[in-house]
């Protein structure tokens, strides 16, 4: 039973988190506050944002409520998991430096699958619609991630973003699965 419980909270944590990170990403690249997307990603996280901007100001164009608040949400999750896990174990500087990580590392693979999601709708809208305002936008985001990958492109085919979605699904599918193990092992120790 508490497996699942720490499954739906990390689900949930994730849908979060990402909806936040999405949100900034859309700020960032100017995405007009009407537009269906932005409306949705900010209605559904107002209700943490709005209290954290008044903590922390935005970086230039950066949103830092919104990724600070993504990775606050990680770690209450793993707080919750923690206790309702081991409700018996005292509170270690140990555990909390790993609840850290584990929350740090966890919002890392929510930036890598949102930065996914955004290459795969700019894909598709490249080919659906490619005078989408938010065509516009993702280009805005992926213009500068692309850029060191520019001699991908032949023509008018572009396949520089093909390497970032390479790094990235290594970065989710390799590395980080291998982190949260070797913390978890060390956890264990």
């Amino acid at each position: 039973m508490r497996t699942l419980l720490s499954v739906v909270l990390l689900w949930v944590a994730d849908a979060l988190a990402m909806l936040l990170l999405a949100r900034c990403l859309l700020q960032y690249g100017r995405l007009h506050f009407l537009h269906p997307l932005a409306q949705f990603c900010s209605r559904s996280t107002d209700w943490l944002v709005r209290p954290l901007r008044k903590i922390l100001p935005p970086l230039g164009r950066w949103d830092t409520a919104c990724l600070f608040g993504a990775w606050l949400v990680y770690l209450a999750a793993y707080g919750l998991i923690a206790v309702s896990a081991l409700p018996e174990v005292p509170l270690s500087p140990r555990l909390l430096a790993a609840h850290l990580l584990f929350s740090v590392l966890a919002w890392s693979k929510a930036a890598a699958y949102v930065l996914l999601g955004g290459l795969v709708w700019r894909m598709v809208l490249s080919l659906a619609n490619p005078y989408s305002p938010l065509m516009a936008v993702l280009q805005q985001i992926y213009l500068p991630l692309c850029r060191p990958f520019a001699f991908l492109r032949i023509g008018r085919w572009d396949f520089s973003a093909s390497v970032l979605v390479l790094v990235l699904w290594w970065w989710v599918v390799w590395w980080l699965p291998q982190m949260m193990t070797r913390l978890s092992l060390l956890l264990l120790q």
